[in-house]
């Protein structure tokens, strides 16, 4: 019976994409990727930018791609316990040499939000001495004792997983800036392929929740970026 519930609830889904996508248009069914050079276009160096993370996406790797296009610094610490001190130490240093600072997972550490937050005005009290190259950036699962002040002060930006096969096929061969697939071997470029296409399924099955995982895992972007890097390494 659940999985014929299942079934109908897709059919449903289907019969309304059509239906939209008949007499409206396309985009309306279709989740816009987030574009980070126009958002870092539009950014200040005294205005932090928050990503509300999404399961299965990670801003990691896209954020290291910008920055290196951008030849500025990256760092990047993974909240939690004993982060804290590192923490403060990198935004400062940060703030000065013009580095791109990442605070990921910060609703690992709440409790740290507000001394950050006031490291963060001692910051920007003086603009001159903050290079304009800098940019404090947080990710955070949406949390109830997420810091309202810092919030409203922040640049919020959501990355939601695309939805179907093709869509998730397409995002994950745009990853592919490290190395072009042309230019591979025909082996190679079949592997990537058959890679993608079981990571893209491993996502579609978490909709179908216990049916479709017994152990629901998140299944992101940097799980599918280490085994292309393994791959690459012996195939190449």
């Amino acid at each position: 019976m659940i999985v014929l519930r299942c079934f109908r609830t897709d059919r449903v889904n289907f019969a309304i994409r059509n239906y939209v996508e008949h007499f409206m248009k396309k985009e309306f069914i279709e989740n816009k990727p987030t574009i980070l050079q126009e958002v870092f276009a539009e950014s200040q160096p005294n205005e932090p930018i928050i990503f509300v993370l999404s399961p299965g996406v990670d801003p990691t790797d896209a954020l290291k791609q910008l920055a290196d296009k951008r030849n500025v610094q990256f760092e990047s610490i993974s909240m939690g316990r004993g982060q804290s001190e590192r923490a403060k130490r990198i935004l400062t240093e940060g703030a000065e040499g013009g580095h791109w600072i990442f605070l990921a997972n910060c609703h690992l550490s709440i409790s740290l939000l507000p001394e950050l937050e006031s490291i963060i005005d001692s910051l920007f009290k003086n603009d001159s001495a903050i290079n304009p190259e800098f940019r404090l950036i947080l990710s955070a699962n949406p949390h109830p004792q997420f810091s309202i002040s810092l919030l409203q002060r922040s640049t919020k930006i959501t990355q939601e997983p695309p939805r179907g096969i093709k869509s998730n096929m397409l995002r994950l061969y745009s990853k592919n800036t490290e190395f072009t697939l042309v230019d591979q071997q025909r082996n190679f470029r079949k592997a990537v392929f058959g890679l993608a296409w079981f990571h893209t399924i491993l996502i579609e099955r978490k909709k179908f929740k216990s049916l479709g995982w017994n152990v629901n895992y998140s299944f992101n972007d940097s799980d599918y970026s280490v085994c292309e890097d393994l791959m690459a390494m012996y195939m190449g």
